[in-house]
């Protein structure tokens, strides 16, 4: 991509243009080497969006829940982006793109910009191109964008390191909620709903969740609207998505939760974490690359793997063998970057 090609491409997506949106999350989806300078000049525009994390159990109506969240903030003029996690094939990484079909009443919003991703495996929960989604959102302009995960479990809370706020959706009866309390995925959640209120059991679920430690009644916080509580408490609330009942309270303690983070120091810290633990992906998945590359024709490098599969080797040593170095190659060049004494010249 020519500099002029890519400085007009780079701002048809600073303008919100579709096209260009959709162009650029497709490059950075297929770690296109060409959407790495175009991603340097939007880095730059990034950090006016509220990211918004959903999150839960398989069958709790999180893409209902969303989809009702886009009606709320759009009713306050926002612009929303929604970025809708699919499970994925770990062979093909196709998307099963059914939540877009739920959405299908934004599509004539040109503040609505919807996009599928495919998880391609990704233990976390969470596809790769997610952090590079959202940051081509926020380049854009979009006001709100709430990132629907596929599930949670023991191991798919990565969702907490990219949003400001994530919303736990729970729904009664759900078997094993209790052992999703016992597993800590109830310290995920700065905001706990339990959807499908219309079903048995769902007051029952939410005294229950009230009695936890930091818990309190979604009303309570909305009652009180003050967003300069030392310590935020979590609220827990009732909605029917599909009803769109309890949505409008939702959207109003997600924007009193962003508040509450601008206010003290929480967002800025949730800026900083997001970048470094977006760097340390970035980094582990380039190295990996880097040596597989590399071990194709390094016949050195093969002959170690080869030790590792005859069990001549094993995996932890070989890692501390990369890592050491590394770390005698990097304090090599210092050294040899290192500016010589003018009386060792003389000698």
């Amino acid at each position: 991509m020519e500099r002029t090609s890519l400085m007009d491409f780079v701002e048809e997506i600073l303008a919100g243009k579709v096209f260009a949106i959709s162009k650029m999350i497709s490059l950075v989806e297929r770690r296109d080497p060409k959407a790495f300078n175009a991603m340097k000049q939007l880095y730059g525009k990034c950090g006016r969006a509220h990211i918004i994390g959903v999150t839960g159990p398989p069958g709790a109506g999180k893409s209902c829940l969303v989809a009702a969240l886009v009606r709320q903030f759009r009713k306050k003029g926002l612009s929303v982006g929604v970025l809708a996690v699919d499970p994925s094939s770990p062979f093909t990484g196709g998307a099963v793109l059914g939540d877009r079909a739920r959405m299908e009443e934004f599509s004539s919003d040109p503040e609505v910009f919807i996009r599928s991703l495919a998880t391609r495996g990704s233990v976390g929960g969470l596809s790769e191109a997610v952090n590079g989604a959202v940051d081509i959102f926020d380049a854009a302009g979009k006001d709100i964008i709430l990132i629907e995960t596929v599930g949670v479990g023991q191991n798919e809370i990565d969702i907490v390191n990219l949003a400001h706020t994530v919303v736990l959706a729970l729904v009664p009866g759900y078997g094993d909620w209790l052992q999703a309390m016992k597993a800590g995925i109830m310290e995920v959640g700065d905001i706990l709903v339990v959807n499908k209120a219309d079903q048995p059991g769902a007051g029952s679920l939410l005294n229950e969740l009230c009695l936890m430690p930091g818990k309190t009644m979604a009303r309570d916080i909305l009652d009180n609207a003050d967003v300069r509580m030392e310590t935020w408490r979590v609220p827990v609330g009732l909605t029917t998505a599909i009803k769109g009942e309890g949505t409008a309270d939702l959207a109003s303690i997600i924007s009193m939760h962003f508040q509450f983070l601008k206010i003290g120091n929480g967002l800025s810290e949730k800026n900083r974490e997001r970048r470094i633990n977006q760097f340390l992906d970035l980094l582990s998945k380039r190295m990996r690359e880097e040596f597989v590359r590399h071990y194709q024709t390094d016949p050195a490098l093969r002959g170690w793997i080869e030790k590792i599969k005859n069990l001549k080797l094993d995996p932890y040593q070989a890692s501390e063998q990369v890592i050491d170095f590394i770390v005698e190659a990097r304090e090599g060049k210092i050294r040899n970057k290192r500016p010589t004494n003018k009386k060792e010249n003389n000698q």
